[in-house]
């Protein structure tokens, strides 16, 4: 029974409380928005601040009024919204594209095929990419059990059992508080082209190439290559939003994946 006393509080240690660290150090929701460039709109006077919205939603999980919120954002920043594209000084075009239950970096790894390095650049841009790290062993530390002459005689099977005991207890009360407080994550992923009209009086338009391979069957492709000259110029970014907290659900992480989507494409303007 000593022996069964004196290994408990080790046992304890060794397995650890995951679920005790996630439930504290992820409690509070956390929302970031990235997006890929910085970009650059030409400033134009006031009565030129003209906007065309083609805003699309094919992620069927969100579910918010993003194009009637934009409008309003931006008629508050002073720009008129129009019907017509060529009437328009800018256009804004987005596309929630998926969202996905998982961490940023596989999604960023699985849609958009980024290496490891891209990754780093795209979540934490102007810092160096952070060294590898050796995997992690998960599951029970194994531990060496002796015993000292001094603290006893023998042991004996009933204490060996007891202590077997012991360790399936703790082992199950890990497993159980390991699936009742999970690390969750909510990654959104939008598709970005805002085009800015060009000034009159410039001296040349803008030449748009665009070249295209669609796969024909299981063999073949097909490469479609045109060339346009535009007076727009245009410019494409992804925006990735993301929430993080213990036991986090959709319901709860939509509306802030939401502001922080608003946030970032009014920014633009």
């Amino acid at each position: 029974m000593r022996l069964l006393v004196l290994l408990l509080p080790a046992l304890w240690l060794l397995t650890g409380c995951t679920a005790m660290h996630t439930s504290i150090s992820k409690g509070k929701l956390d929302v970031q928005m990235r997006m890929s460039q910085t970009i650059y709109l030409d400033p134009v006077e006031p009565e030129q601040r003209t906007v065309f919205l083609d805003i699309r939603q094919t992620a069927a999980e969100y579910q918010q009024p993003l194009m009637r919120d934009v409008a309003a954002l931006l008629t508050e920043r002073g720009y008129q919204l129009v019907n017509s594209p060529a009437a328009a000084q800018y256009w804004l075009q987005v596309n929630i594209r998926t969202v996905l239950n998982q961490p940023p970096q596989q999604v960023l790894r699985e849609q958009y095929a980024m290496t490891e390095q891209e990754i780093a650049a795209f979540m934490h841009p102007g810092m160096a990419p952070p060294e590898p790290k050796a995997p992690r062993q998960r599951g029970v530390t194994p531990a060496v059990i002796y015993a000292d002459t001094q603290l006893g005689t023998d042991v004996s099977g009933r204490d060996v059992v007891r202590v077997l005991a012991a360790v399936a207890v703790i082992a199950g009360a890990e497993y159980v508080g390991n699936q009742m407080v999970k690390d969750k994550y909510y990654t959104l992923l939008a598709d970005i082209q805002v085009a800015e009209r060009l000034d009159p009086s410039a001296p040349a338009l803008v030449l748009e190439q665009s070249e295209h391979r669609l796969l024909q069957g299981d063999s073949g492709q097909l490469e479609q290559m045109w060339e346009n000259m535009t007076d727009r110029r245009k410019y494409q970014v992804k925006l990735l939003g993301f929430a993080n907290k213990a036991n986090l659900t959709w319901q709860e992480a939509e509306p802030s994946l939401h502001q922080g989507l608003l946030r970032s494409l009014s920014g633009i303007f």
